[in-house]
């Protein structure tokens, strides 16, 4: 292919404008791998061409297809304590129990495996829970191959190995100059291939049926209601009817997704099918004879490492708020905010954030209520934080410009807002806060495209943000809001 480096910087230049995205000279390499992938699909041959195909009329559209393959999504070893604690504790030893019972091979689908942290992670528990390497598999999955083939590689930094301990660090990887590489006993189970979620061919992609647990986490936030529901509706037909799904903690089903439902292991809410069988009606894993391995705990040493039921709280005991699951915070610190409370929302979410930095909800909060008690600065911190961690979070957007239109910048709200809808155009609530920005900045006749496109896209379900906004509008209301609008201003027109 031939794709030189300016055309490399004009697409650059093109992802920042239109969706936010920072690509800098050390990010070319993999933007260039990119280019190549999509230039295959395209059968096109230089990079200018494709400039002028981003340029053209359908340039947006393909923009969009590009992201993915751009974005490499942040992600830790044992990412979100709490559902690993659950994976330990109930959810893996149950498979096992089950595969073992029924004399079938377990199958464990990481769908958005990233740089392969959560693949590995979970490779570990199995060989600590005694699963032998024909006894569970790890599927893994994403749509970036330049991702893919950083997980293939198994090499971390040593920035990168934060959320491992000593001990685990020292059992299942080796180190080179430049950090550590996986050792083979840990990446033999593992499986990891190139595979879109939103591509309806799945049976030509390897992905077999019966899978016993599915992980996708921080995925689904980049999606459209209809695309969601139709990701959902192949995990559930790939899932098996005892399986669990396990989504991000900013990510819910509510109305928009009824054959799967919520349920809590272990302080963590995770999905089932409807009609599942308890957890807790399986007995736990037989032990099997093993040499001494570190158990999911990283504080301690197990051996065998049993999955230890948690002690039971005393029903009138409080329950400190860091020790709650991420549902229950929010809706702790939402309750604060609606008595008048903002100082000690504040106070209670950034305690939060210094315990567990990479909760989505809780800084698109914290960025919310700085927006509201008139700092735009630190709200832009917070929106920038959750953007570095997820670079496609239409949200981050959203809210970061309902902080500048209270600002009164309107001219970068406008900025946020139409970044916010390039990356999910089916956002009512934003394409009716662009059109209030148009109207206060004198543009008539966009500010009445915006409030048609708020009441078209109200035709179909719309998605709940991430995080908390006080008094953020239902769909009903901004469909009402909107046909005022748009009826005020045709009739100024007349």
């Amino acid at each position: 292919m031939n794709i030189e480096r300016t055309s490399l910087e004009d697409v650059a230049a093109l992802l920042h404008q239109k969706a936010g995205l920072k690509i800098g000279p050390d990010g070319l390499a993999g933007l260039r791998l990119a280019l190549t992938a999509r230039l295959a699909a395209l059968r096109e041959s230089s990079g200018r061409a494709y400039v002028h195909l981003l340029r053209g009329a359908q340039g947006d559209a393909e923009l969009r297809a590009l992201l993915p393959l751009v974005t490499v999504g942040k992600t830790d070893f044992f990412r979100d304590e709490r559902q690993f604690d659950a994976l330990a504790r109930t959810v893996l030893p149950r498979i096992l129990t089950l595969c073992r019972r029924e004399g079938r091979m377990g199958r464990i689908w990481s769908a958005g495996c990233a740089t392969g942290e959560e693949p590995y992670s979970l490779s570990m528990l199995l060989t600590e829970l005694g699963a032998k390497d024909d006894e569970v598999e790890v599927i893994a999955t994403d749509l970036n191959p330049a991702a893919v083939e950083r997980a293939k590689l198994g090499e971390f930094p040593l920035r990168r190995m934060a959320g491992v301990s000593t001990l685990r660090r020292d059992r299942y990887f080796e180190p080179t100059r430049e950090g550590f590489r996986v050792r083979p006993e840990l990446s033999r189970r593992v499986r990891i291939s190139v595979h879109n979620l939103a591509n309806p061919l799945w049976g030509d992609l390897g992905i077999p049926r019966g899978i016993d647990l599915i992980l996708c986490r921080n995925v689904i936030i980049y999606f459209g209601i209809e695309t969601i529901r139709r990701v959902m509706d192949r995990f559930h037909d790939v899932l098996r009817p005892d399986g669990f799904l396990f989504l991000g903690y900013s990510e819910s089903l509510f109305k928009v997704y009824d054959r799967f439902r919520m349920v809590e292991v272990d302080g963590a809410y995770v999905y089932r099918p409807a009609g599942a069988v308890p957890p807790a009606v399986v007995a736990p894993a037989p032990v099997v004879a093993v040499k001494p391995t570190y158990s999911w705990d990283r504080r301690q040493v197990l051996s065998p490492p049993l999955p230890v039921p948690p002690a039971p709280t005393p029903p009138t005991a409080p329950t400190p708020l860091l020790a709650r699951a991420p549902d229950d915070r929010i809706r702790e610190v939402t309750r604060e905010i609606e008595l008048g409370g903002f100082v000690t929302a504040r106070e209670k979410l950034e305690r939060w954030l210094a315990q567990d930095p990479d909760q989505l909800g809780a800084l698109l909060t914290l960025g919310n209520l700085f927006g509201l008690t008139g700092e735009p600065s630190r709200a832009k911190e917070c929106f920038e934080r959750v953007l570095t961690r997820e670079p496609l979070c239409a949200d981050a957007h959203v809210f970061g410009a309902l902080a500048l239109f209270q600002a009164g910048l309107l001219d970068d709200a406008r900025t946020e807002l139409t970044r916010a809808l390039f990356l999910e155009p089916t956002l009512a609530l934003a394409h009716y806060l662009l059109a209030q920005v148009l109207e206060r900045v004198g543009d008539m006749a966009g500010a009445r495209r915006g409030y048609r496109n708020a009441i078209s896209q109200l035709r179909s379900a719309q998605r709940p943000l991430a995080g908390y906004y006080p008094d953020s509008p239902e769909p009903d209301a901004i469909g009402r809001a909107a046909r005022y609008a748009l009826a005020a201003l045709e009739e100024r027109a007349s």
